[in-house]
């Protein structure tokens, strides 16, 4: 990692707090559906609401990792063009490939604020306990938004290393 690389979502224990968070939500959501299975199954009594809320659960745990992925790059990329091209392609074949992720997230995020919207206007609730479903897509849109955000720094810092790059320099790979 060089010394100038900094994620807007934070550092060191911060994130490891955050990254907890998450996979607190995951086991509690893993532990409510074993809960639930073993009521319907033993005691042919399923917990009301699992299956409802276990999708928007899902959704939003999934969501609030994208913008830690994205700050810290941890996303597949393929590297054979870079080879072929040399150390100077690959770093901007790196800054456009942030570029087309910023704007993917840019579509993605007004998509599911649309969806959201419409959830909203028109009232969808789950199927068993009628609990309202836009509230927590707002969640899901909310961490969207942030994902854009996020990766305009990291196309920012894709575009400086571009420019800055010098032979013999920097690793290719340096985040």
């Amino acid at each position: 990692m060089s010394a100038s690389h900094h994620t807007p979502i934070g550092e060191g224990s911060n994130r490891i707090e955050w990254w907890c968070l998450f996979v607190l939500a995951l086991v509690a959501f893993v532990l409510m559906t074993i809960v639930d299975v073993l009521m319907r199954w033993l005691f042919n009594s399923p917990i009301n609401g699992v299956a409802d809320a276990g999708p928007l659960i899902v959704a939003i745990v999934a969501a609030a990792f994208f913008p830690f992925s994205l700050a810290g790059r941890h996303h597949v990329s393929i590297g054979f063009l870079g080879s072929i091209l040399g150390p100077r392609a690959t770093v901007w074949l790196e800054a456009f490939a942030s570029l087309v992720t910023w704007v993917f997230f840019i579509l993605l995020a007004w998509q599911i604020v649309r969806y959201t919207i419409e959830l909203r206007q028109l009232g969808q609730t789950t199927w068993v306990v009628q609990m309202p479903i836009a509230p927590w897509w707002v969640v899901v849109s909310f961490f969207m938004v942030v994902c854009v955000a996020v990766q305009v720094s990291v196309v920012i810092a894709a575009f400086s290393r571009a420019k800055n790059w010098r032979a013999g320099g920097e690793d290719r790979f340096a985040r």
